[in-house]
C-alpha cells in the first residue's frame, strides 16, 4: 500500500514538474539570440505587412485601379533596381560584420556608397529605356522632377535594405522593427494629403519620402546604437570591396533570383494584361507576403546566428525548420480559405480577379520553408554553387512557366507557376537539407571535434 502511495505521489510531482520544465525550456529558447532576433524579424514583417494592408486598403478606396497599377508598377521597378544594386552586399554584411571589429563602420559605409551609386545609375538607364520596356510609365522620363525623384528614391531604397541587414548582423533586429514601423505609418497619409494630385505617381512619391525618413532614423539613431561611433558618410576601400564583393556578388544573383520574381510578375502583368490587372496582382502578392515572414524571418535569424557560431547550425536549424513548418502550414490553409474574403476589403473587383492567384501564392509558402532553410545552410557554409543552382532553377521555372500560363489563363497562371516552381525545388532539396540538419549529422560533427 505504501509503495502504491509513493508511486502516486511521484506521479503527481512529475505532472506538476513537467509543465514547468516545458515552460522553462520554451522561455530559454525564446530568450536566445537566435529566436529573439527571429521574433523581431517576424514582428517587423508582420507589422509592415499589416500596415501595408491598411495602406493599400486606403489607396484602393482613394485611387482608381489603373492608378493603383501605375503606383505599384513604379514601386516594382524601383524595387527590382534596388535588388540589382544590392549586389548581395546585405548578405555580405550579415556574414562579415560579426567578425569585423573596428572595420565594421568602414564596411557599412562602403557598402552603402557602392549600392547607392549603382542604384542611381541603374535608375537612369531604366528611365532612358522606358518607352521600350514599360511604355505605360514613359511619362516619368518626360518629367524632370518625377525622374529625379525616381532616381533618388531608388538609391534610398537599397540603402534602407542594407541598413536593415546591418542591424540584423548586430543581432538587434528590434531596431529594424522600430524603423520600418515608423516608415510604414508615415507613408499612409502622404499620397492622399501631399501627393494626391500626382495620382498613381503620388503613391510612389509618398512611399519614397517615408523611406528617406526611415533611412535617416537608421543613420543617426539605430546604427550608431549598435555600432558605437558610427557616422554615415561616403566611403570607398578596395580592400573591403575585394573581401566582400566576391562572396556578395554570387549572393547578388541569389538575391535577384529570390526577390525579383514578384517584381517581374508585376511588370509582366502591367505590359500584357494592363494596369488594372497589375493592381489585382499586387494586392494579392502583398497579402501573401505576410505568410512568408515565418520561414524568411527564422532563416535570416539562423544565418546571422550561424555567422556568429557555425557549430550550432545543425541543432538550431532543425528546431527552426520545424517551427517554421508548424506555423506556416495552418497560416497557409487559413489564407487559402479566407483570401477571397479578405480581398473584398479592397473592393469587389479585387476579390473577383485576385482570389485564384492568392490561393496558389499562399500554398507556395509551405515548400518555401524547405527551400529557405536549405539556402541558409549553404550560405553559412559558403556553398555558392548549390545556392546558385537552387535559386536560379526556382527563378527560371517561375518566370518561364509564369509567362506561358499567364497567356493561357491570366493572373491565376502566375500563381500556379510560382507554386509549381517552389514545389519542384523543395522536393529536390529536402533530402540534402535533412542530411545537413539531421541528428546523425550533428553526432558526426561532434565526434569529429
Amino acid at each position: 500500500m505504501s509503495l502504491l502511495k509513493l508511486s502516486i505521489e511521484k506521479s503527481e510531482k512529475s505532472i506538476v514538474i513537467a509543465p514547468r520544465f516545458l515552460l522553462a525550456k520554451i522561455v530559454k529558447l525564446m530568450t536566445s539570440s537566435l529566436y529573439n532576433n527571429a521574433f523581431y524579424i517576424m514582428l517587423n514583417n508582420i507589422s509592415t505587412s499589416l500596415l501595408g494592408f491598411v495602406f493599400w486598403n486606403i489607396m484602393t478606396r482613394t485611387f482608381q485601379p489603373a492608378e493603383i497599377g501605375i503606383g505599384s508598377a513604379l514601386l516594382a521597378a524601383s524595387g527590382l533596381l534596388a535588388s540589382v544594386a544590392n549586389m548581395g552586399l546585405g548578405v555580405g554584411l550579415i556574414r562579415f560584420l560579426p567578425t569585423a571589429g573596428k572595420k565594421a563602420m568602414s564596411i557599412i559605409n562602403v557598402s552603402f556608397t557602392l549600392a547607392g551609386v549603382i542604384a542611381m545609375l541603374g535608375s537612369m538607364v531604366y528611365l532612358a529605356g522606358l518607352p521600350y520596356w514599360a511604355p505605360v510609365l514613359a511619362f516619368v522620363r518626360d518629367n524632370l522632377l518625377m525622374s529625379s525623384a525616381f532616381i533618388i528614391f531608388t538609391g534610398v531604397s537599397v540603402i534602407t535594405i542594407l541598413a536593415d541587414q546591418t542591424l540584423v548582423a548586430g543581432r538587434l533586429a528590434r531596431y529594424v522593427f522600430m524603423k520600418n514601423a515608423v516608415t510604414s505609418i508615415i507613408k499612409i497619409p502622404l499620397p492622399i494629403f501631399v501627393f494626391y494630385y500626382l495620382k498613381g505617381y503620388g503613391i510612389f512619391a509618398g512611399t519614397g519620402i517615408a523611406l528617406i525618413i526611415g533611412m535617416l532614423l537608421a543613420w543617426f539613431w539605430f546604427i550608431p546604437t549598435v555600432y558605437e561611433g558610427y557616422v554615415p558618410r561616403p566611403a570607398w576601400s578596395f580592400e573591403i570591396i575585394k573581401k566582400i564583393l566576391p562572396f556578395s556578388f554570387v549572393n547578388n544573383l541569389v538575391t535577384l533570383f529570390n526577390n525579383s520574381t514578384g517584381f517581374i510578375y508585376q511588370l509582366m502583368a502591367l505590359n500584357f494584361l494592363g494596369s488594372e490587372s497589375n493592381a489585382y496582382l499586387y494586392i494579392a502578392w502583398m497579402m501573401t507576403t505576410v505568410l512568408t515572414i515565418i520561414p524568411a524571418g527564422l532563416a535570416q535569424s539562423l544565418f546571422a546566428e550561424g555567422s556568429h557560431n557555425p557549430g550550432k547550425i545543425k541543432r538550431d536549424g532543425r528546431n527552426a525548420l520545424f517551427f517554421a513548418l508548424f506555423l506556416s502550414i495552418p497560416a497557409s490553409v487559413l489564407m487559402i480559405l479566407l483570401g477571397g474574403w479578405l480581398l473584398k476589403f479592397f473592393g469587389s473587383e479585387y476579390a473577383q480577379n485576385g482570389t485564384g492567384i492568392i490561393r496558389f501564392l499562399a500554398l507556395a509558402v509551405i515548400p518555401r520553408c524547405v527551400t529557405a532553410f536549405y539556402l541558409t545552410t549553404n550560405q553559412i557554409k559558403h556553398r555558392l554553387d548549390l545556392i546558385l543552382i537552387q535559386t536560379g532553377t526556382l527563378f527560371f521555372i517561375a518566370i518561364g512557366l509564369g509567362y506561358w500560363l499567364m497567356k493561357e489563363i491570366g493572373l491565376t497562371g502566375l500563381g500556379v507557376a510560382y507554386t509549381t516552381a517552389n514545389l519542384i525545388v523543395a522536393v529536390a532539396v529536402i533530402a540534402p537539407l535533412w542530411k545537413e540538419l539531421g541528428h546523425k549529422a550533428e553526432v558526426e560533427a561532434e565526434s569529429s571535434h
